[in-house]
Formats: structure tokens, C-alpha cells, sequence
């Protein structure tokens, strides 16, 4: 009987370095984020258990409700452009360019961006928007479409920071997108690829007909990652703009890291990182419901 019961216990031994490395990694800090949230701490002195003190302020915080504002925009962009894009750029190079070796340096290209580093597109495009010295304005003043005494700082205008900010985005990730989609093309069946062939730009809607249906599942998924990324974006958005001009850009998560180490206000920072992961959790679920509605329809 003990050999039995030994027995049983061992397969449940091989789950124990991975229990351990996730509760080391994930439920002490997270129990510690939770903890610390009721908490007035500097990171220096004594915590000082506050209740719900933290949490109520948040709420009333003019701050943080715009935070969560410019995030919830930031979100939707993401979700109705990113994937949406990597869908067009599968098409291109699974079918529109003909030739292998030039629809493989095509996804290369496509896909370099994503291999970089977040911190260093976002100092890249910093430059390119640079008034004074950036490629944008350069090549603008060329083309004669602005004045070269007078040109366009992007980045430093409350009207068009926010999306002068995203367009890296889409420059980097929309590649993340074209492979997801290039994968769940390859599991179409070749009769219908092949009646719905792209010889020309009036075929388009022809082939996003026929094809677009099986697709659906995967296109979601991938708004769902998308979506996941967006609600905690920083490096990039940070490296360029630090969330400014004047807060134009201060997502949630930009929000927490000033908290945290401008103003030294981890409590605070704490308890609007819990509101963040409800909130994160909850979109979660309601894509997940959606997407198994549309896996249902689809497949």
C-alpha cells in the first residue's frame, strides 16, 4: 500500500520546480503588490497600513482617471489597427508577391522590428520626429509640404503626440500579426486560396470573402494579445515622449512608474496597479468569451 501511495504521489513531483518558480515569481509579488496597496510607503520608512485609503484616492484622482482615459484609447487603436494591418501584410507576401525568395525577404522585413529592442524604436523615432535634425522633416521639406523654418514637432503637440506615438507601434508589431495570420493561412484548403486568387486589386474583396471567415479565429486572438500588450505598454511610449507634452501621453502604466519613482508614493502606485490587473482581467475574460462565441461560429 505505501509503495502504491509513493507511487502516486511521484507524478505529481515533476509539477514541483514549476510551483516553485511560480510562487517565487508570481503570487508572493503579487500578494506583496496587494499587500503593499493598503499601505502609505516611501520605500524608504516603515509601511503604515492605511485601509482603503489608497483605492478611494485613485478614484477621486482627476490624474488617474486620465490616465486611464488616454489608456483605453491607446487600447482600442491597438485592437482595430495592429492586427488588422498583419492581415493585410500576410496577404502581401503570402499572395500578392508571387516570387519565394522575395516574399521571404518581405517577411523578414516585416518582422525585423519586433527583434528589437522597445527602448531603442522609441529613442529611433524620437529622432525621426525631431524638428530640427529628424528624417520626417527632412524628407517633408524636400517634397515641399512644409516649412523648413517652421516644421511640424509631432511629439511636442498636444493634438498629435498620441498618435504620432502609436504609428512605432504599428511599425513594430503589426509583424507579430502578418506571422500569426501567414500561420492560419497555410491550414486553408488550396481549392479555396486557389478561387479566390489575387490577380489585381478588384480581387481583394474576393479573397477577403472566401477567406476572411476562416480566419476569424486567429484575427481575434490576435486583437486579444494585442489588447493584453496595450493596457501595459511603456518602454517605448515612455522612451519617446516620458508621457508628455503635459501628460498627452501618461498612460496608467506611465502613471505607476511616476508614482512609484518620482514621487515616491508606492502605496498609491500599489493600489493602482491592483485597479489595472482587475481591470486587465475582466477585458480578458470578455475577449475570451467572445472568442470562443466566434471559434464556435467559425470552425
Amino acid at each position: 500500500m505505501k509503495k502504491k501511495g509513493v507511487k502516486a504521489v511521484i507524478p505529481y513531483l515533476y509539477f514541483l520546480p514549476m510551483a516553485i518558480l511560480l510562487a517565487i515569481f508570481v503570487i508572493y509579488p503579487l500578494y506583496s503588490l496587494v499587500a503593499t496597496s493598503f499601505t502609505k510607503w516611501d520605500g524608504l520608512s516603515a509601511k503604515e497600513f492605511i485601509g482603503m485609503k489608497n483605492y478611494v484616492k485613485a478614484f477621486r484622482s482627476e490624474k488617474f482617471w486620465y490616465s486611464m482615459k488616454l489608456t483605453f484609447v491607446w487600447t482600442l487603436l491597438s485592437i482595430l489597427i495592429l492586427q488588422p494591418v498583419g492581415v493585410l501584410l500576410s496577404v502581401i507576401v503570402e499572395y500578392v508577391v508571387k516570387r519565394r525568395r522575395a516574399s521571404g525577404v518581405m517577411r523578414v522585413l516585416f518582422f525585423l522590428p519586433m527583434l528589437m529592442s522597445m527602448v531603442a524604436i522609441g529613442l529611433l523615432w524620437q529622432l525621426i520626429y525631431n524638428p530640427s535634425l529628424g528624417l520626417l522633416t527632412s524628407v517633408l521639406s524636400k517634397l515641399n509640404l512644409i516649412d523648413i523654418m517652421n516644421p511640424p514637432n509631432l511629439l511636442g503637440s498636444r493634438s498629435t503626440v498620441l498618435a504620432a506615438a502609436f504609428i512605432p507601434t504599428i511599425w513594430q508589431w503589426s509583424g507579430f500579426g502578418m506571422i500569426l495570420t501567414s500561420a492560419a493561412m497555410m491550414s486553408i484548403p488550396s481549392e479555396l486560396t486557389e478561387a479566390a486568387a489575387i490577380d489585381g486589386a478588384g480581387k481583394f474583396s474576393q479573397f477577403f470573402r472566401i477567406t476572411l471567415p476562416l480566419l476569424m479565429p486567429t484575427i481575434f486572438l490576435g486583437m486579444t494579445i494585442n489588447m493584453i500588450g496595450a493596457f501595459k505598454g511603456f518602454d517605448m511610449l515612455y522612451a519617446m515622449t516620458a508621457g508628455g507634452p503635459a501628460n498627452y501621453t501618461t498612460l496608467t502604466s506611465i502613471f505607476i512608474y511616476k508614482l512609484s519613482f518620482t514621487e515616491n508614493k508606492f502605496g498609491y502606485a500599489c493600489a493602482v496597479s491592483v485597479i489595472l490587473i482587475l481591470i486587465v482581467i475582466v477585458f480578458t475574460m470578455i475577449f475570451n468569451a467572445a472568442g470562443r462565441k466566434i471559434d464556435e461560429r467559425f470552425t
